[in-house]
C-alpha cells in the first residue's frame, strides 16, 4: 500500500505539505490541496486515522446536525459538507432532530452524543433563535459554525444568505405583476429563518405600499404537508390570496399540490414564489419560482470556516458570512387575475 512519503514523491511535495492537507490545514493553497489529493487518489492513497488520532489528540470526525433529512435542502447540503470534509481528510456523523419541524432544543443529549464519539467540531443547521445549544457548545470549548441559521446567544460562527435582500425581491416581483391579496407562509417563530423571513417579507410589502393582512399569515414547519394544510386555509378565503410567497421551496411544493387539488391554475389563478432554490425546483414538472440560495457556495464556506477553527481555534474574530441572493423566475408566476 502507498503510504505518505509516496504521495509527496509523487506529487513533488514534502511530506509535511502532505500531512496538512489531510489534517485539513487551511493554510495550505488550494491548488496544492487539490493536486495533493488528485495524486492521492491516482496511487490509492487513504491515511492511517488510528494512527492520526494517536499522534494529534483528533478523531478527524465531525458533526452535521439538521432538523430533518425530508427537506431535500439538507441532504443537498449535507452531500457538500461531506465532500469538503472528506477530502480534508474528515468523517462526517450526521445528527437529526428527528421530524420535519421538530426544532426542540436539545442541546445536552446533542453534546453528549458528541462528546462520546469525540468529534472534533460541528456544523449546526437546527439552532434556535435563543438557542441555549449554542452556549453549551462554544462553553464545551466545541468548534461550532451555524449554516442558515441565526442566533442571540453567544460569538459564533455564522453562515447565511441576504434573506432581507430575498424577501425583497420576491415581494417586489409580486407586487410588480400585479397581486395585491398575498399570503406569506414561513418557517417556525423560533428560528431565524422563519422569525426573519416574515418579519422580512411583511416589511418590503409594507414599503412597497401593500402591508401583510394577518388573516394571509401563517407560521409553520418546512414540510409539504405543512404547505398543504396552510394552504388549504388561505385559499378557503373569501377573498383568497392570488399569490402566496413562501418560506421555503418544500412549503412551496405543499402550496402547488394544495392549489392544484382545488383545480386552480398556476400561475392563471394562483402564483407561488418558494425560497431556496433547491434542484427539484428546477425540474420542468415542478418549475418553481423562487429566490436562489448559493446552496453549494454556503456549505462550502460553512466546511471551510469550520476546519479553520478546528486547526486554529484562535485565529480570527467570529464572524456573520452573508451571501448574496436571486430571483429565479419559471414557470409558478404570473400576472395577478382580473
Amino acid at each position: 500500500m502507498p503510504n505518505g512519503y509516496d504521495v509527496a514523491r509523487a506529487a513533488g511535495v514534502s511530506q509535511t505539505t502532505v500531512s496538512r492537507v489531510f489534517r485539513g490545514d487551511t493554510l495550505v493553497a488550494e491548488r496544492t490541496r487539490d493536486h495533493v489529493l488528485e495524486v492521492a487518489r491516482r496511487l490509492g492513497y487513504a491515511p492511517n486515522l488510528a494512527a492520526r488520532t494517536l499522534t494529534t489528540n483528533r478523531a478527524y470526525t465531525v458533526a452535521v446536525i439538521t432538523p430533518d433529512v425530508v427537506n431535500p435542502l439538507y441532504p443537498q447540503e449535507i452531500t457538500t459538507l461531506h465532500g469538503e470534509f472528506s477530502a480534508a481528510g474528515y468523517r462526517t456523523m450526521l445528527l437529526t432532530r428527528g421530524a420535519p419541524g421538530a426544532d426542540e432544543d436539545s442541546a445536552p443529549r446533542d453534546l453528549d452524543a458528541l462528546r462520546g464519539r469525540a468529534v472534533d467540531g460541528v456544523v449546526f443547521a437546527a439552532a434556535t433563535v435563543e438557542s441555549p445549544a449554542v452556549a453549551q457548545f462554544l462553553a464545551s470549548g466545541m468548534p461550532l459554525v451555524l449554516l442558515h441559521r441565526d442566533t442571540e446567544r453567544g460569538e459564533v460562527d455564522r453562515v447565511l444568505s441576504d434573506e432581507r435582500a430575498g424577501c425583497g425581491l420576491a415581494a417586489r416581483y409580486a407586487v410588480g405583476l400585479g397581486h395585491r391579496r398575498i399570503g406569506v407562509l414561513t418557517g417556525p417563530p423560533d428560528t431565524s429563518s422563519g422569525r426573519y423571513r416574515r418579519e422580512h417579507f411583511a416589511s418590503a410589502l409594507a414599503e412597497l405600499g401593500c402591508p401583510l393582512d394577518p388573516k394571509y399569515a401563517r407560521w409553520g414547519s418546512h414540510a409539504h404537508e405543512t404547505g398543504f394544510a396552510l394552504a388549504e386555509e388561505l385559499l378557503a378565503l373569501d377573498p383568497a390570496p392570488t399569490a402566496v410567497l413562501c418560506g421555503s421551496d418544500i412549503v412551496a411544493y405543499g402550496v402547488l399540490d394544495a392549489a392544484r387539488r382545488r383545480g386552480l391554475r398556476v400561475p392563471a389563478d394562483l402564483s407561488v414564489i418558494g425560497f431556496d432554490d433547491i434542484a427539484m425546483s428546477g425540474w420542468s414538472m415542478i418549475g418553481l419560482t423562487t429566490v436562489r440560495q448559493p446552496l453549494a457556495e454556503m456549505a462550502r464556506a460553512a466546511a471551510t470556516t469550520l476546519l479553520h477553527r478546528i486547526e486554529q481555534p484562535s485565529a480570527h474574530t467570529p464572524r456573520r458570512q452573508i451571501f448574496d441572493v436571486e430571483l429565479i423566475e419559471r414557470d409558478t408566476s404570473g400576472p395577478a387575475p382580473h
